[in-house]
């Protein structure tokens, strides 16, 4: 199940970017596990608007790498760092171009992560994850709104365990794994405005009835059940590895 971005470049930013949450929860988990060090060339794999290419490139040379036209023209505008568009099962890279790749939320959108993982080893020494673990994933009153929504991405999301697997297999050691806790509040006029512009890339994936549904049960009951601020909890983990 694939999922077409070039619509959502425009204000991808704007539903999911939060400069804040981007610098201190995504950026610090990828410099920490990733053990990433100032100078060194990074690949942000997957790089879509260039968020964390940007905040990392404050610091070292990153080449921010998408599939999608629309998202790296977005990227581009940011401008401190180099953008290629391309297909991750063939990274048009020399071996040991980079001393790190990033890879953040980006597994469930590729055909063959597996294969990806492989071009990873060949193209840097080490590598950084991102990721959901759909196995301890709960998604709260989003879960009442759209019922198919976790069954969806439970099919999408690779559990951890076979990404440690994909890892080793691909070339790397040394495979460190950290949950680490994501809290965000909102107004209930913000996560409506989110789901209404289709945040989560599987509201495109769900039946459209049960999107329109579920949209009209959150226009009603999140000002009801949250007049004081919607509050997203979620762990995500992290993986770090090296070749």
């Amino acid at each position: 199940m694939t999922v077409d971005y070039s619509r959502r470049a425009a204000d991808y930013d704007r539903i999911r970017g939060d400069e804040a949450t981007d610098r201190e929860f995504w950026l610090r988990g990828i410099v920490e596990v990733g053990r990433v060090r100032p100078r060194e060339r990074v690949l942000d794999l997957g790089a879509g608007t260039g968020r964390f290419a940007s905040l990392l490139s404050a610091t070292s040379p990153v080449v921010a790498f998408d599939a999608s036209r629309e998202m790296l023209h977005v990227a581009r505008a940011k401008s401190r760092f180099e953008c290629v568009l391309g297909d991750g099962h063939r990274l048009p890279f020399r071996a040991d171009s980079f001393d790190v790749t990033m890879i953040v939320m980006v597994l469930q959108h590729l055909a063959d992560y597996r294969a990806v993982l492989r071009q990873v080893a060949r193209v840097s020494r080490r590598v950084v994850l991102a990721t959901s673990d759909m196995a301890t994933r709960r998604l709260g009153i989003l879960e009442e709104a759209f019922p198919t929504l976790l069954e969806v991405d439970r099919k999408r999301f690779p559990s951890i365990g076979r990404i440690v697997t994909a890892l080793k297999d691909a070339g790397f050691a040394n495979v460190e794994v950290e949950e680490r806790r994501y809290v965000r509040i909102l107004t209930p006029e913000q996560q409506l405005d989110r789901v209404g512009r289709k945040y989560l890339s599987t509201f495109d994936l769900i039946p459209p009835d049960e999107y329109e549904r579920g949209l009209r049960f959150l226009e009603v009951e999140l000002p009801r059940r949250y007049p004081r601020g919607f509050e997203i909890a979620a762990g995500f983990t992290f993986l770090g590895a090296t070749r």
